[in-house]
């Protein structure tokens, strides 16, 4: 059987932008020189325009650059939707393989409340979470962690329907193989492809929703940059500095765009019914 390769071109461009937005997270904020705290000093006069010197994306209200603060965000938006996803996937799968080996009531009853989470607009449970525990870093992640594992719980399952009753399982089975063992060595491994095609698209919802919170000012709070909150407060001054709200509604476009472009491709490429790719 011959071997797909990847060949999209918005799939490649989607990795090479995921690369470089990473690069930019690590080594933006120290691009412009002379500075030792760039999240708060500022490094020039307000409401500098685009292609200034040491603000090549303009500085906002007292002096602080743009460019510096967007690095920052997307450490802020990378790391928390990384976490919130590893979170997402792991207890999400083990909430899967549960209900598919565990016995019938407790199966029965993670299902049910899995069902039950769905029942919940994720974005407006997150808000209520947040409510209760406070705005901040901290609780965005409980609060996304929270509304996130029931779709790869229930992901985990269905595939785990089809995967276990496969011939080299059932074989496995035949000579005594442990559950566990079944799990690990063969039953995850089948699946990896397809839970990392999901993740990746699932990120570009958590980055998006992490955006969200902070843009309704109940998310990541200032001094510490986040795209939504830069949006936000970018909206305030937008009749007067419309150029101030661009880069960052840009930067969280992209990052989505990117994040899908990449998760369809790879659900593609791991597809077997799939051609092209």
């Amino acid at each position: 059987m011959r071997k797909k390769k990847l060949r999209d071109p918005l799939v490649w461009g989607g990795i090479i932008f995921m690369v470089a937005l990473v690069l930019f997270a690590i080594f933006g904020p120290f691009l412009p020189a002379g500075v030792k705290e760039p999240v708060y000093d500022p490094v020039g006069l307000p409401h500098l325009p685009y292609g200034s010197a040491h603000a090549a994306l303009g500085t906002d209200e007292i002096g602080r650059s743009f460019l510096q603060r967007i690095a920052y965000g997307a450490r802020v938006s990378l790391l928390i939707g990384i976490t919130v996803q590893l979170i997402n996937l792991t207890f999400g799968v083990f909430m899967g393989v549960v209900s598919s080996f565990a016995p019938k009531w407790i199966a029965g009853f993670v299902m049910r409340l899995t069902d039950g989470m769905f029942a919940f607009p994720d974005i407006l449970l997150a808000i209520l979470i947040i409510g209760i525990l406070g705005p901040g870093w901290f609780p965005v992640i409980v609060a996304l962690s929270i509304t996130g594992w029931p779709s790869i719980a229930r992901l985990t399952k269905t595939q785990l329907a089809t995967i276990k009753e496969r011939e080299f399982v059932v074989a496995a089975r035949a000579v005594g193989a442990p559950t566990p063992y079944l799990v690990f060595k063969h039953l995850l491994p089948q699946m990896s492809g397809i839970l990392l095609a999901v993740t990746m698209i699932d990120l570009a919802g958590t980055i998006l929703a992490e955006s969200t919170l902070s843009f309704l000012g109940i998310g990541v709070q200032m001094p510490m940059p986040s795209w939504g909150g830069l949006i936000n407060n970018a909206r305030f001054q937008m009749n007067s500095y419309p150029t101030e709200i661009i880069a960052p509604c840009v930067v969280l476009s992209l990052t989505v765009f990117a994040l899908n472009f990449i998760g369809d491709g790879l659900r593609a490429y791991f597809d077997p019914k799939s051609s092209n790719v």
